[in-house]
Order: C-alpha cells, then sequence, then structure tokens
C-alpha cells in the first residue's frame, strides 16, 4: 500500500501549506501509485474513476465508505464486463467532519503525488503527498500458538528516510491521546504524544533533549484499524525497522500481541 503524510494549500501559489493528516491511496505492497483521479457524486458515500499503478496503465476504482476517512475500495481492469479485485482499505480525506468529493493526483520520481483535491461545500485547493513508510498489521490472541489476524494497514513513522524501531504509548482516555517514548532507526528514545485527530489517525509532536526542551511537530500517524474501538497501549521493538514485534491493547480488551511488516510501495527501508 502507499501512505502519504498529505498538506493542502488554498489562496493561491504562494499562500502555505496546511496539514491534510496521513492519507493511504493504493493497496499493494510492491506497486508504487502513479495517478490517483476519483470523483463523489454523493457527498463522500462513494468514490468512482480511475488510478494508475507503477509498470500498468489506468485501471477503474470504485470506493464505499466504510467509517471515518475509510473506505473498501475494489479495481478493475480488462473492461466493463472484467471483474472487480479487492484494493483494501483507503484512507480518502483528513478532515474529521468534512468528506472529500474529489481527488486528481499524478506522482513524481520520489513517488510523492501532487495536484489538486475537493472537500464538501467548497472549491479545489492544493494537494502533495509525501511517500511515508506504511505496516501490514496482525493481531493474535488466544495464546502464543493461536492464528494471526489481519490488523490492517498502519503508519507508525512521521519520516519519509528513518524508520521506526521501538514504540511505548499509552493513553489514559480511551485512545483520545498518547503519550510515551518512541525511537528512530539509528538514534536513542525520544518523547512522543499525540492528538486524535479522526478516525485512527494522531497528529504526533516528538521532544529530545530533556522534559524542558521544545516539542517538534512529528507527522500524523494511523494507529490501530477498528471503528469506534481506538489503541490504548501499543509496545513494540525492531531491529532494523522492516518487521516490528510486541503487543497492544484496543479500549475495552485484554493485551493482544502485534506484529508489523514494512510494506509501503516507494518506500526503501532506511
Amino acid at each position: 500500500m502507499s501512505v502519504y503524510q498529505v498538506q493542502n494549500q488554498w489562496g493561491g501559489t504562494s499562500a502555505p501549506w496546511h496539514t491534510g493528516n496521513t492519507w493511504i491511496l493504493g493497496g499493494r505492497a510492491d506497486q508504487a501509485v502513479v495517478a490517483v483521479n476519483i470523483n463523489s457524486k454523493d457527498h463522500g458515500d462513494t468514490f468512482t474513476g480511475d488510478m494508475t499503478y507503477e509498470g500498468e496503465g489506468p485501471i477503474s476504482v470504485k470506493a464505499s465508505h466504510a467509517f471515518a476517512n475509510v473506505y473498501d475500495v475494489e479495481v478493475q481492469w480488462g473492461g466493463s464486463t472484467a471483474p472487480w479485485h479487492n484494493d483494501g482499505q483507503w484512507i480518502i480525506g483528513g478532515r474529521d467532519s468534512q468528506r472529500a468529493v474529489n481527488v486528481n493526483v499524478k506522482a513524481d520520481g520520489d513517488n510523492n503525488l501532487s495536484g489538486e483535491m475537493t472537500y464538501l461545500g467548497e472549491g479545489p485547493i492544493g494537494f502533495k503527498g509525501a511517500i511515508t513508510p506504511g505496516y501490514t498489521v496482525e493481531n493474535q490472541w488466544g495464546g502464543t500458538s493461536a492464528p494471526w489476524h489481519p490488523g490492517g494497514t498502519w503508519a507508525l513513522s512521521g519520516r519519509s528516510n528513518q524508520d521506526v524501531i521501538a514504540m511505548d504509548i499509552n493513553s489514559s482516555d480511551n485512545g483520545k491521546s498518547f503519550t510515551g517514548t518512541m525511537q528512530y532507526k539509528g538514534e536513542g528514545p525520544i518523547g512522543f504524544r499525540g492528538i486524535l485527530a479522526e478516525g485512527n489517525n494522531y497528529e504526533v509532536s516528538n521532544q529530545w533533549g530533556g522534559s524542558t526542551a521544545p516539542w517538534h511537530r512529528g507527522g500524523n500517524m494511523i494507529i490501530g484499524c477498528r471503528n469506534n474501538q481506538n489503541v490504548i497501549k501499543l509496545s513494540f521493538t525492531s531491529k532494523s525497522g522492516e518487521m516490528l514485534s510486541g503487543e497492544m491493547t484496543y479500549s475495552g480488551e485484554g493485551p493482544i500481541g502485534f506484529k508489523a511488516q514494512l510494506a509501503t510501495a516507494g518506500v526503501a527501508a532506511s
């Protein structure tokens, strides 16, 4: 899948860019997205249009709203009577109470996206999405010999060229916010705090240099994949950042096993 840290611009080409949260556009782990052109005629409940994966021509897209800004997506190639294929769940939009209704973007040589989008009730605004590491998550409950279950697509790094190798975060307010520590490859642990933006999307800040040091913007992260059930605890480690393993807890449950594989097309493990 392809995960992006998105920014938006309105007010002209010299206007500032604003944070647009984390999006997922594309469901393939080994193919980068070249272009996405989708529209909604029903206020963001569904999308239709086309997209292009690296090495292919355009294919048809249809998406149905699942929850928050999460959509169940299918793609079709081979003509209008050909079968539709599951393309996973995308995140289309970055606002809590205003759905996207149009996305028209293309990739550059670094697999970053740029173009234009529209939110319901507004005119078109600028879009740019920086490719960022994404993880395919699995969970386990019922003992160490129990099966592993799909746990969605997460984004656990706010840096496009530096993978995360450890995280230990907790929430005392049912997933509305997190505090704790995290560690990027090649560095020591740094402070972590996250504030829920929408769905399972968190605005993250990091701190280094001691408890009185300033906090720095750490990007947006996707932590969890369930509707109306937020993560309240997450702890994992990794040797290289490609495979994460540890434990997590969803609100109202006990701890369950956690493992995640780096799977973002277009992003090499650092």
